[in-house]
Protein backbone atom coordinates (compact mmCIF):
# COMPACT_ATOMS: atom_id res chain seq x y z
CA UNK A 1 0.00 0.00 0.00
CA UNK A 2 1.21 3.22 -1.18
CA UNK A 3 2.72 5.21 1.83
CA UNK A 4 0.41 8.50 2.82
CA UNK A 5 1.50 11.73 4.76
CA UNK A 6 1.14 12.48 8.27
CA UNK A 7 -1.51 15.14 7.44
CA UNK A 8 -3.75 12.80 5.54
CA UNK A 9 -3.54 9.91 8.02
CA UNK A 10 -4.12 12.45 11.19
CA UNK A 11 -6.66 14.67 9.54
CA UNK A 12 -9.00 15.24 12.55
CA UNK A 13 -12.38 13.28 12.08
CA UNK A 14 -14.41 14.77 14.75
CA UNK A 15 -14.35 18.20 16.33
CA UNK A 16 -12.49 17.88 19.48
CA UNK A 17 -9.90 16.60 17.10
CA UNK A 18 -9.38 20.45 15.42
CA UNK A 19 -6.53 22.41 17.27
CA UNK A 20 -6.89 26.08 18.11
CA UNK A 21 -10.60 26.29 16.48
CA UNK A 22 -12.71 25.83 19.25
CA UNK A 23 -14.64 29.27 18.64
CA UNK A 24 -15.90 27.68 15.61
CA UNK A 25 -16.04 24.24 16.26
CA UNK A 26 -17.94 24.60 19.66
CA UNK A 27 -21.03 26.38 17.67
CA UNK A 28 -20.58 23.68 14.93
CA UNK A 29 -21.61 20.80 17.34
CA UNK A 30 -24.51 22.87 19.24
CA UNK A 31 -25.87 23.57 15.66
CA UNK A 32 -25.81 19.83 14.93
CA UNK A 33 -27.06 18.43 18.19
CA UNK A 34 -30.55 21.57 17.24
CA UNK A 35 -30.53 20.68 14.01
CA UNK A 36 -30.77 24.14 13.35
CA UNK A 37 -28.46 24.12 10.09
CA UNK A 38 -27.77 26.77 7.84
CA UNK A 39 -27.79 26.14 4.11
CA UNK A 40 -24.61 28.04 3.37
CA UNK A 41 -21.08 28.48 5.50
CA UNK A 42 -18.08 30.62 4.94
CA UNK A 43 -14.57 29.16 6.28
CA UNK A 44 -12.18 31.74 5.50
CA UNK A 45 -8.89 31.75 6.90
CA UNK A 46 -4.96 31.16 6.74
CA UNK A 47 -3.83 27.79 4.90
CA UNK A 48 -3.17 24.71 7.36
CA UNK A 49 -5.60 26.07 9.80
CA UNK A 50 -8.45 23.72 9.42
CA UNK A 51 -10.90 25.20 7.07
CA UNK A 52 -11.31 21.33 4.47
CA UNK A 53 -10.94 19.28 7.40
CA UNK A 54 -13.83 20.84 9.57
CA UNK A 55 -16.28 21.18 6.48
CA UNK A 56 -15.62 17.50 5.85
CA UNK A 57 -16.36 16.94 9.41
CA UNK A 58 -19.45 19.17 9.47
CA UNK A 59 -20.94 17.26 6.31
CA UNK A 60 -20.16 14.42 7.99
CA UNK A 61 -21.99 15.11 11.01
CA UNK A 62 -24.89 16.78 9.53
CA UNK A 63 -25.53 13.06 8.17
CA UNK A 64 -24.21 10.65 10.43
CA UNK A 65 -26.93 8.34 11.66
CA UNK A 66 -26.19 8.57 15.66
CA UNK A 67 -23.88 11.74 16.19
CA UNK A 68 -22.53 12.25 19.66
CA UNK A 69 -22.70 14.95 21.31
CA UNK A 70 -22.25 16.70 17.96
CA UNK A 71 -19.66 14.48 16.43
CA UNK A 72 -19.62 12.07 13.92
CA UNK A 73 -20.18 8.87 15.90
CA UNK A 74 -17.52 6.96 13.27
CA UNK A 75 -19.10 3.72 13.55
CA UNK A 76 -22.47 3.95 11.34
CA UNK A 77 -23.00 2.91 7.73
CA UNK A 78 -22.71 6.84 6.53
CA UNK A 79 -19.46 7.49 8.94
CA UNK A 80 -18.03 4.33 6.91
CA UNK A 81 -18.43 5.29 3.69
CA UNK A 82 -17.33 8.94 4.43
CA UNK A 83 -13.88 7.44 5.91
CA UNK A 84 -13.56 5.34 2.49
CA UNK A 85 -14.60 8.51 0.46
CA UNK A 86 -16.94 6.00 -1.20
CA UNK A 87 -20.05 8.45 0.60
CA UNK A 88 -21.49 10.21 -2.88
CA UNK A 89 -23.66 12.39 -1.01
CA UNK A 90 -20.42 14.59 0.13
CA UNK A 91 -19.46 16.52 -3.40
CA UNK A 92 -15.99 18.12 -2.59
CA UNK A 93 -15.43 20.31 -5.91
CA UNK A 94 -11.50 22.54 -5.93
CA UNK A 95 -12.35 25.59 -7.66
CA UNK A 96 -9.09 26.43 -8.85
CA UNK A 97 -9.54 23.59 -11.56
CA UNK A 98 -13.20 23.99 -12.03
CA UNK A 99 -14.05 27.92 -12.01
CA UNK A 100 -16.25 28.33 -15.59
CA UNK A 101 -19.90 29.26 -15.51
CA UNK A 102 -20.30 25.34 -17.14
CA UNK A 103 -18.79 23.38 -13.91
CA UNK A 104 -21.39 25.85 -11.73
CA UNK A 105 -24.28 25.04 -13.77
CA UNK A 106 -23.36 21.32 -13.57
CA UNK A 107 -23.88 22.02 -9.95
CA UNK A 108 -27.41 24.10 -10.27
CA UNK A 109 -28.49 20.63 -12.25
CA UNK A 110 -27.38 17.89 -10.08
CA UNK A 111 -28.58 19.98 -6.74
CA UNK A 112 -32.37 19.41 -7.17
CA UNK A 113 -31.77 15.70 -7.04
CA UNK A 114 -32.31 13.68 -3.62
CA UNK A 115 -29.50 12.31 -1.35
CA UNK A 116 -28.48 8.65 -2.24
CA UNK A 117 -27.56 7.66 1.32
CA UNK A 118 -27.68 10.70 3.73
CA UNK A 119 -29.95 13.65 5.28
CA UNK A 120 -28.17 15.90 3.19
CA UNK A 121 -26.47 16.67 0.30
CA UNK A 122 -23.15 18.66 0.81
CA UNK A 123 -21.47 20.50 -1.73
CA UNK A 124 -17.78 21.44 -0.73
CA UNK A 125 -16.79 24.43 -2.66
CA UNK A 126 -12.68 25.04 -1.76
CA UNK A 127 -10.62 27.82 -2.94
CA UNK A 128 -13.80 29.58 -3.86
CA UNK A 129 -12.09 32.66 -4.61
CA UNK A 130 -11.01 31.42 -7.76
CA UNK A 131 -14.60 30.93 -8.96
CA UNK A 132 -14.94 33.27 -11.90
CA UNK A 133 -17.13 36.16 -12.25
CA UNK A 134 -19.81 34.26 -14.36
CA UNK A 135 -19.77 31.40 -12.48
CA UNK A 136 -20.74 33.50 -9.14
CA UNK A 137 -23.27 34.96 -10.92
CA UNK A 138 -24.53 31.31 -12.47
CA UNK A 139 -24.10 30.14 -8.06
CA UNK A 140 -26.03 32.91 -6.71
CA UNK A 141 -29.56 32.25 -7.13
CA UNK A 142 -28.74 28.65 -5.69
CA UNK A 143 -26.54 29.87 -2.73
CA UNK A 144 -29.68 31.74 -2.04
CA UNK A 145 -32.93 29.69 -2.26
CA UNK A 146 -31.12 25.56 -2.06
CA UNK A 147 -33.59 22.83 -1.57
CA UNK A 148 -33.91 22.02 1.77
CA UNK A 149 -31.76 18.45 1.65
CA UNK A 150 -28.66 20.97 -0.07
CA UNK A 151 -26.17 22.39 2.22
CA UNK A 152 -22.95 24.95 0.73
CA UNK A 153 -19.88 24.61 2.12
CA UNK A 154 -17.38 27.03 1.01
CA UNK A 155 -13.67 27.70 2.02
CA UNK A 156 -11.39 30.43 0.99
CA UNK A 157 -7.87 31.87 2.23
CA UNK A 158 -8.67 35.24 0.36
CA UNK A 159 -12.19 36.47 1.73
CA UNK A 160 -11.35 40.01 -0.10
CA UNK A 161 -12.04 38.68 -3.97
CA UNK A 162 -15.41 37.08 -3.04
CA UNK A 163 -17.99 39.47 -3.87
CA UNK A 164 -20.98 41.10 -1.36
CA UNK A 165 -23.72 39.51 -2.70
CA UNK A 166 -22.14 36.08 -1.88
CA UNK A 167 -20.68 36.52 1.41
CA UNK A 168 -24.54 38.37 3.09
CA UNK A 169 -26.11 34.70 1.56
CA UNK A 170 -23.30 32.66 4.44
CA UNK A 171 -22.40 32.00 7.61
CA UNK A 172 -18.99 33.03 7.81
CA UNK A 173 -16.31 31.37 10.53
CA UNK A 174 -12.85 32.93 10.54
CA UNK A 175 -10.31 30.34 11.08
CA UNK A 176 -7.32 31.88 13.00
CA UNK A 177 -3.51 30.87 12.97
CA UNK A 178 -2.88 28.46 15.04
CA UNK A 179 -1.18 28.82 18.58
CA UNK A 180 2.75 27.25 18.49
CA UNK A 181 1.55 25.68 21.62
CA UNK A 182 -1.44 23.73 20.04
CA UNK A 183 1.20 23.09 17.08
CA UNK A 184 3.20 21.74 19.40
CA UNK A 185 0.90 19.70 21.57
CA UNK A 186 -0.25 17.66 17.97
CA UNK A 187 3.01 16.97 17.65
CA UNK A 188 3.50 15.51 20.58
CA UNK A 189 0.44 13.14 19.81
CA UNK A 190 1.11 12.52 16.69
CA UNK A 191 4.93 11.35 17.46
CA UNK A 192 3.43 9.26 20.81
CA UNK A 193 0.88 7.58 18.45
CA UNK A 194 3.68 6.84 15.59
CA UNK A 195 6.24 5.14 18.42
CA UNK A 196 8.72 8.19 17.33
CA UNK A 197 10.67 9.89 19.96
CA UNK A 198 11.37 13.23 20.28
CA UNK A 199 13.21 15.93 21.63
CA UNK A 200 11.11 18.92 22.70
CA UNK A 201 13.33 21.52 21.26
CA UNK A 202 12.51 19.78 17.64
CA UNK A 203 8.67 20.25 18.01
CA UNK A 204 9.34 23.49 19.18
CA UNK A 205 11.71 24.27 15.98
CA UNK A 206 8.71 22.70 13.76
CA UNK A 207 6.14 24.44 15.55
CA UNK A 208 7.81 27.86 14.61
CA UNK A 209 8.91 27.43 11.45
CA UNK A 210 5.02 26.56 10.52
CA UNK A 211 3.94 29.69 11.41
CA UNK A 212 0.52 29.21 12.28
CA UNK A 213 -0.36 26.04 9.76
CA UNK A 214 -0.96 22.81 11.24
CA UNK A 215 -1.07 21.36 7.83
CA UNK A 216 2.75 22.69 7.26
CA UNK A 217 4.07 21.44 10.62
CA UNK A 218 2.86 17.84 10.03
CA UNK A 219 4.45 18.00 6.49
CA UNK A 220 7.71 19.34 8.16
CA UNK A 221 7.73 16.29 10.67
CA UNK A 222 6.86 13.85 8.21
CA UNK A 223 10.37 15.40 6.21
CA UNK A 224 12.07 15.24 9.21
CA UNK A 225 11.36 11.62 10.51
CA UNK A 226 11.81 10.07 6.72
CA UNK A 227 14.51 6.79 7.12
CA UNK A 228 14.62 8.08 11.03
CA UNK A 229 14.05 6.52 14.68
CA UNK A 230 14.05 10.31 16.21
CA UNK A 231 13.29 13.47 15.61
CA UNK A 232 15.70 15.25 16.91
CA UNK A 233 17.09 19.40 16.02
CA UNK A 234 20.27 18.28 14.06
CA UNK A 235 17.75 16.18 11.90
CA UNK A 236 15.20 19.45 11.77
CA UNK A 237 17.78 21.79 11.18
CA UNK A 238 19.35 19.36 8.21
CA UNK A 239 15.63 18.93 6.63
CA UNK A 240 14.61 22.28 6.52
CA UNK A 241 18.35 23.95 5.89
CA UNK A 242 17.74 26.45 9.03
CA UNK A 243 20.42 27.28 11.56
CA UNK A 244 20.47 25.79 15.41
CA UNK A 245 18.99 28.80 17.72
CA UNK A 246 22.41 29.11 19.69
CA UNK A 247 24.12 30.31 16.67
CA UNK A 248 21.31 32.62 15.32
CA UNK A 249 21.02 33.91 19.21
CA UNK A 250 24.72 34.29 18.82
CA UNK A 251 24.61 36.51 15.68
CA UNK A 252 21.87 38.57 16.91
CA UNK A 253 23.88 39.48 20.06
CA UNK A 254 27.23 40.80 17.80
CA UNK A 255 24.80 42.78 15.57
CA UNK A 256 23.07 44.64 18.81
CA UNK A 257 26.92 44.78 20.06
CA UNK A 258 27.47 46.79 16.90
CA UNK A 259 30.25 44.44 16.43
CA UNK A 260 30.15 44.10 12.39
CA UNK A 261 33.24 41.77 12.24
CA UNK A 262 31.90 38.80 14.69
CA UNK A 263 28.29 38.94 12.64
CA UNK A 264 29.67 38.61 9.41
CA UNK A 265 31.93 35.43 10.76
CA UNK A 266 28.82 33.83 12.30
CA UNK A 267 26.71 34.17 8.87
CA UNK A 268 29.91 33.16 6.58
CA UNK A 269 29.44 30.01 9.23
CA UNK A 270 25.90 29.36 8.15
CA UNK A 271 26.44 30.29 4.59
CA UNK A 272 29.07 27.67 4.04
CA UNK A 273 27.24 24.61 6.26
CA UNK A 274 24.42 25.67 3.35
CA UNK A 275 21.89 27.35 5.33
CA UNK A 276 19.42 28.91 3.20
CA UNK A 277 19.42 32.94 3.34
CA UNK A 278 15.81 33.52 3.55
CA UNK A 279 15.94 31.05 6.73
CA UNK A 280 18.68 32.98 8.66
CA UNK A 281 16.88 35.95 7.86
CA UNK A 282 13.66 34.61 9.39
CA UNK A 283 14.78 33.27 12.59
CA UNK A 284 17.03 36.72 13.04
CA UNK A 285 13.63 38.80 12.57
CA UNK A 286 11.59 36.20 14.98
CA UNK A 287 14.28 36.37 17.64
CA UNK A 288 14.48 39.93 17.59
CA UNK A 289 11.21 40.30 17.68
CA UNK A 290 11.01 38.08 20.82
CA UNK A 291 13.58 40.38 22.71
CA UNK A 292 11.84 43.48 21.38
CA UNK A 293 9.08 41.94 23.82
CA UNK A 294 11.30 41.05 26.47
CA UNK A 295 13.30 44.71 26.48
CA UNK A 296 9.89 46.77 26.07
CA UNK A 297 10.45 48.81 29.96
CA UNK A 298 14.33 49.37 28.54
CA UNK A 299 14.10 52.39 26.52
CA UNK A 300 17.26 52.85 24.87
CA UNK A 301 17.56 49.03 23.78
CA UNK A 302 14.20 48.70 23.22
CA UNK A 303 15.29 51.65 20.73
CA UNK A 304 18.47 49.66 19.52
CA UNK A 305 16.25 46.78 18.85
CA UNK A 306 13.24 48.21 16.96
CA UNK A 307 16.07 50.06 14.89
CA UNK A 308 18.29 46.55 13.82
CA UNK A 309 14.73 44.53 13.58
CA UNK A 310 13.01 47.71 10.69
CA UNK A 311 16.58 46.97 8.84
CA UNK A 312 16.19 43.06 8.72
CA UNK A 313 12.54 43.49 7.68
CA UNK A 314 13.49 45.60 5.10
CA UNK A 315 15.30 43.37 3.53
CA UNK A 316 12.74 40.54 3.87
CA UNK A 317 11.09 41.63 0.52
CA UNK A 318 14.55 42.48 -1.00
CA UNK A 319 15.65 39.22 -0.40
CA UNK A 320 12.77 36.75 -1.64
CA UNK A 321 13.50 38.66 -5.75
CA UNK A 322 17.63 39.08 -5.28
CA UNK A 323 19.58 37.04 -7.89
CA UNK A 324 22.36 37.30 -5.03
CA UNK A 325 20.89 36.51 -1.79
CA UNK A 326 23.79 35.75 0.03
CA UNK A 327 24.88 39.28 -0.68
CA UNK A 328 21.76 40.87 0.57
CA UNK A 329 21.44 39.07 3.63
CA UNK A 330 25.40 40.24 4.48
CA UNK A 331 24.82 44.05 3.27
CA UNK A 332 21.42 43.71 5.82
CA UNK A 333 24.02 42.40 8.39
CA UNK A 334 26.32 45.03 7.93
CA UNK A 335 24.16 47.50 7.82
CA UNK A 336 22.51 46.46 11.00
CA UNK A 337 26.10 45.77 12.86
CA UNK A 338 27.04 49.12 12.04
CA UNK A 339 24.80 51.92 13.83
CA UNK A 340 25.05 54.71 11.22
CA UNK A 341 21.13 55.63 11.09
CA UNK A 342 21.39 57.80 14.42
CA UNK A 343 23.88 60.42 13.14
CA UNK A 344 22.80 63.34 11.12
CA UNK A 345 25.80 64.06 9.23
CA UNK A 346 24.44 67.30 7.72
CA UNK A 347 23.35 68.27 11.52
CA UNK A 348 27.15 67.43 12.61
CA UNK A 349 28.48 69.58 9.87
CA UNK A 350 26.50 72.72 10.70
CA UNK A 351 27.18 72.28 14.52
CA UNK A 352 31.19 72.13 13.79
CA UNK A 353 31.27 75.06 11.19
CA UNK A 354 29.48 77.47 14.44
CA UNK A 355 31.80 75.90 16.69
CA UNK A 356 34.36 77.13 14.73
CA UNK A 357 32.87 80.69 14.16
CA UNK A 358 32.19 81.04 17.45
CA UNK A 359 36.14 79.72 18.74
CA UNK A 360 37.32 82.25 16.11
CA UNK A 361 35.50 84.96 17.32
CA UNK A 362 36.36 84.26 21.00
CA UNK A 363 40.03 84.29 20.30
CA UNK A 364 39.55 87.47 18.81
CA UNK A 365 37.43 88.81 21.69
CA UNK A 366 40.62 87.26 24.30
CA UNK A 367 43.37 88.82 22.30
CA UNK A 368 42.02 92.00 22.39
CA UNK A 369 41.07 92.16 26.16
CA UNK A 370 37.64 92.89 25.22
CA UNK A 371 35.89 89.43 27.07
CA UNK A 372 36.98 90.05 30.40
CA UNK A 373 36.09 93.72 30.55
CA UNK A 374 32.72 93.48 28.73
CA UNK A 375 31.17 91.05 31.41
CA UNK A 376 31.28 92.59 35.14
CA UNK A 377 31.65 89.64 37.84
CA UNK A 378 29.08 91.06 40.20
CA UNK A 379 25.51 91.31 39.46
CA UNK A 380 25.83 89.50 35.89
CA UNK A 381 23.22 86.59 35.03
CA UNK A 382 23.74 83.78 34.59
CA UNK A 383 25.11 82.16 31.92
CA UNK A 384 23.46 79.96 29.38
CA UNK A 385 23.60 76.42 29.82
CA UNK A 386 26.08 75.29 26.48
CA UNK A 387 24.66 72.62 24.12
CA UNK A 388 26.58 69.53 24.64
CA UNK A 389 28.28 67.74 22.03
CA UNK A 390 28.73 64.31 21.26
CA UNK A 391 32.20 62.66 22.01
CA UNK A 392 32.07 60.83 19.10
CA UNK A 393 32.18 64.04 17.22
CA UNK A 394 35.52 65.04 15.40
CA UNK A 395 37.02 68.66 16.49
CA UNK A 396 34.78 68.95 19.72
CA UNK A 397 37.65 68.05 22.60
CA UNK A 398 39.45 71.07 21.70
CA UNK A 399 36.36 72.97 23.59
CA UNK A 400 36.68 71.21 26.68
CA UNK A 401 37.68 72.91 30.17
CA UNK A 402 38.24 76.28 29.92
CA UNK A 403 36.71 77.15 26.08
CA UNK A 404 33.35 76.14 26.72
CA UNK A 405 33.27 79.08 29.98
CA UNK A 406 34.59 81.39 27.47
CA UNK A 407 32.10 80.77 24.65
CA UNK A 408 29.47 80.93 27.36
CA UNK A 409 30.55 84.43 28.26
CA UNK A 410 31.10 85.40 25.05
CA UNK A 411 27.47 84.59 24.49
CA UNK A 412 26.54 86.50 27.65
CA UNK A 413 28.15 89.16 26.03
CA UNK A 414 26.73 89.38 22.89
CA UNK A 415 23.08 89.37 25.38
CA UNK A 416 24.15 92.55 27.04
CA UNK A 417 24.95 94.64 23.85
CA UNK A 418 21.61 93.29 22.23
CA UNK A 419 19.79 94.23 25.20
CA UNK A 420 21.48 97.92 25.56
CA UNK A 421 21.08 98.93 22.18
CA UNK A 422 17.29 98.05 22.31
CA UNK A 423 16.90 99.65 24.64
CA UNK A 424 18.98 103.09 23.49
CA UNK A 425 16.88 102.34 19.92
CA UNK A 426 13.92 105.08 19.49
CA UNK A 427 10.75 103.18 19.20
CA UNK A 428 8.93 104.03 15.25
CA UNK A 429 6.15 106.02 14.94
CA UNK A 430 3.18 103.57 15.03
CA UNK A 431 2.22 104.11 11.26
CA UNK A 432 5.67 103.77 10.10
CA UNK A 433 6.35 100.64 12.37
CA UNK A 434 3.10 99.19 10.69
CA UNK A 435 4.09 99.88 7.13
CA UNK A 436 7.16 98.55 7.91
CA UNK A 437 5.55 94.94 9.44
CA UNK A 438 3.66 95.29 6.52
CA UNK A 439 6.27 95.43 4.15
CA UNK A 440 8.41 92.51 5.74
CA UNK A 441 5.90 90.49 5.91
CA UNK A 442 4.90 90.87 1.98
CA UNK A 443 8.83 89.62 1.69
CA UNK A 444 9.72 87.35 3.92
CA UNK A 445 6.32 85.91 4.86
CA UNK A 446 4.23 85.68 1.86
CA UNK A 447 1.82 83.49 3.18
CA UNK A 448 0.58 86.22 5.89
CA UNK A 449 0.67 89.13 3.88
CA UNK A 450 -3.50 89.30 3.61
CA UNK A 451 -3.64 88.88 7.54
CA UNK A 452 -1.04 91.88 7.85
CA UNK A 453 -3.24 93.80 5.11
CA UNK A 454 -6.12 93.37 7.81
CA UNK A 455 -4.23 94.93 10.32
CA UNK A 456 -5.74 98.66 11.33
CA UNK A 457 -3.55 100.07 13.35
CA UNK A 458 -0.57 98.73 15.99
CA UNK A 459 0.42 99.73 19.36
CA UNK A 460 3.85 99.59 20.67
CA UNK A 461 4.69 99.65 24.61
CA UNK A 462 8.28 98.16 26.11
CA UNK A 463 8.11 94.77 24.85
CA UNK A 464 4.56 94.44 24.20
CA UNK A 465 2.80 95.08 20.43
CA UNK A 466 -0.69 95.26 20.32
CA UNK A 467 -2.24 94.41 17.03
CA UNK A 468 -5.75 96.14 16.29
CA UNK A 469 -8.30 95.05 13.61
CA UNK A 470 -11.72 94.75 13.02
CA UNK A 471 -13.54 91.75 14.58
CA UNK A 472 -14.74 90.42 11.49
CA UNK A 473 -10.78 90.17 10.67
CA UNK A 474 -10.04 87.73 13.73
CA UNK A 475 -9.90 84.77 12.11
CA UNK A 476 -7.15 86.05 9.74
CA UNK A 477 -5.19 88.33 11.78
CA UNK A 478 -5.12 85.16 14.54
CA UNK A 479 -2.68 83.73 11.93
CA UNK A 480 0.21 86.53 12.67
CA UNK A 481 0.03 84.80 16.56
CA UNK A 482 0.54 81.35 15.55
CA UNK A 483 3.44 79.04 17.36
CA UNK A 484 4.52 77.86 13.52
CA UNK A 485 5.35 81.26 12.30
CA UNK A 486 6.82 82.74 15.79
CA UNK A 487 10.42 82.64 15.19
CA UNK A 488 10.10 84.51 11.80
CA UNK A 489 7.71 87.17 13.54
CA UNK A 490 10.33 87.60 16.11
CA UNK A 491 12.92 88.04 13.44
CA UNK A 492 10.72 90.65 12.26
CA UNK A 493 9.57 92.79 15.11
CA UNK A 494 13.16 92.93 16.29
CA UNK A 495 14.56 94.27 13.46
CA UNK A 496 11.42 97.36 13.59
CA UNK A 497 11.25 97.97 16.90
CA UNK A 498 15.21 96.97 17.89
CA UNK A 499 14.04 94.33 20.61
CA UNK A 500 11.41 91.43 19.94
CA UNK A 501 7.98 91.95 20.63
CA UNK A 502 5.17 89.70 21.94
CA UNK A 503 2.01 90.12 19.98
CA UNK A 504 -1.20 90.55 21.36
CA UNK A 505 -4.25 90.74 19.03
CA UNK A 506 -7.03 93.19 19.97
CA UNK A 507 -10.52 92.78 17.94
CA UNK A 508 -12.89 95.83 17.75
CA UNK A 509 -16.65 95.65 16.40
CA UNK A 510 -16.59 97.94 13.07
CA UNK A 511 -19.66 100.41 13.26
CA UNK A 512 -22.34 100.07 10.98
CA UNK A 513 -22.16 103.34 8.62
CA UNK A 514 -25.53 104.71 7.61
CA UNK A 515 -26.87 104.38 4.16
CA UNK A 516 -26.58 108.39 4.20
CA UNK A 517 -22.53 108.50 5.46
CA UNK A 518 -21.74 105.77 2.94
CA UNK A 519 -23.59 107.72 0.15
CA UNK A 520 -21.08 110.70 1.70
CA UNK A 521 -18.13 108.56 1.57
CA UNK A 522 -18.59 106.96 -1.88
CA UNK A 523 -19.89 110.50 -4.03
CA UNK A 524 -18.97 113.65 -1.43
CA UNK A 525 -21.39 115.30 0.82
CA UNK A 526 -21.54 118.38 -1.81
CA UNK A 527 -22.85 116.28 -4.54
CA UNK A 528 -25.21 114.42 -2.86
CA UNK A 529 -29.09 116.01 -2.34
CA UNK A 530 -31.10 113.60 0.48
CA UNK A 531 -34.85 114.57 -0.71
Amino acid sequence: MAYKTLYRVFRPKTFDEVYGQQHITDILKKQVMTGQLSHAYLFYGPRGTGKTSTAKILANAMNCLDPQDGNPCGKCEVCAGVANDAFVDIVEIDAASNNSVDNVRDIREKVSLLPALGKYKVYIIDEVHMLSPGAFNALLKTLEEPPAHAVFILATTEIRKLPATILSRCQRYDFKRITEEDIIARLREVAEKTGIKYEEEALAMIAQSAEGAMRDALSVMDQCIAGQDALTVEHVNEAMGIADMERIRALCGAVLDENPSQALGLLRGMLEDGIEPHNILRDIVVELSGQLAKEASDAYRCANLLRVLEVFIYNQNILRYAATPDAVLIAAVTRAAVNTTDVDMEDIGLRLKKLEARVENLAANLASGKLAAAVPEQGREPAPRAVPVQAEIPGTQELAGGAIEAVEQEEQVQKQQEKEQAQAAPMPEADEALRQLRAKIEHELPVLAPAAAAVREISAKGNLLKIIADAADSVLVDMLCKEEYLAQMNEITAEIFGHTMVLEAQYEQKEEKSMEQQLFDLFGKDKVVIK
